[in-house]
């Protein structure tokens, strides 16, 4: 089982676009994928609650939980409670006790002031050993005007007030972002990467990687020529694989031998591509 390249970032799998499985199910399937490595995403299965039972589920089928998505979702709003710094101190409690380095959060909501100090507050140095880390997050569009629900919808400014950031990517798309000066704005404070396509068609369908308009492959070569020593996690859509779990696992095998491929590349070859700015302003 192998679930990265010999070198380069440790390449995940996320259990975020699995929420209507039952944790075990889910890890079954990202092992037949061939992964060691897994982002557990927080839900109202009380399997990803419990650090103990998570860890003794993830450990039976060789997998290393890695990272972990806190309960921001709007279907998992009242796991933790609704304050967004409990859900924090509580997240960071349960990546100490699985050994995960990275505790994935939102961006605060424009109402959400306590939480935003928080997050400012920790921006100039960690709160801990465990990496918070704010994602990449997207407006509403109504027409060409964009409704705000989110602070920090720009890339500088998410890196301005967070201890941390994540890049997804589909995110970004729905935002009419370009990956790549999105990345490098982003590269001083990355800690982890949400990688899917995205059909330009301004829905966050987190696709299977070249089944969308997004450069992945040009931004995987330019994370090996610039070194990045993050951790990625591919966080694939699987609605349309609910009744056919051996395909499931097929399509998450294809996603990880693809970015593998790209990331163990010799970084003297990557970037040689001309870059791509195709999502427009």
């Amino acid at each position: 089982m192998t679930s990265s390249a010999a070198t380069g970032p440790l390449l995940q799998c996320s259990t975020g676009p699995f929420w209507t499985f039952e944790l075990e199910r889910a890890l079954d399937t990202i092992a037949e994928a061939g992964f060691s490595a897994v982002e557990l995403m927080i839900t109202r299965d009380p399997a990803t609650q419990d650090p103990v039972a998570a860890l003794e589920l993830a450990t039976a089928r060789g997998l290393q939980i890695s990272s972990v998505h806190g309960p921001f979702l709007v279907i998992t709003r009242t796991v933790w409670g609704l304050e967004a710094t409990h859900k924090v101190t509580r997240g960071i409690e349960v990546c100490e006790a699985l050994g995960a380095g990275t505790y994935v959060v939102h961006p605060p909501y424009l109402w959400e002031r306590r939480y935003a100090q928080w997050l400012a507050e920790h921006a100039a140095g960690p709160a801990s050993n465990v990496k918070v880390a704010v994602e990449t997050m997207y407006p509403k569009w109504v027409g060409r005007r964009r409704a705000r629900g989110y602070r920090w919808l720009e890339p500088a400014q998410l890196v301005e007030r967070s201890p941390w950031v994540v890049m997804d990517t589909s995110h970004l798309a729905v935002s009419r972002i370009d990956l790549e000066p999105a990345y490098h704005t982003l590269a001083p404070k990355l800690a982890h990467i949400h990688l899917s396509d995205n059909a330009l068609d301004g829905r966050d369908g987190h696709l299977s990687v070249g089944d969308g308009g997004l450069p992945i492959d040009d931004l995987v070569d330019e994370l090996v020529r610039t070194k990045y020593a993050g951790t990625i996690a591919l966080e694939l859509s699987v609605a349309r694989y609910l009744e056919r779990p051996k395909e499931l696992a097929s399509m998450l095998k294809r996603n990880r031998e693809r970015v593998e491929e790209r990331l163990a590349r010799d970084p003297t070859r990557a970037g040689n591509t001309q870059s791509r700015t195709i999502l427009g302003g």
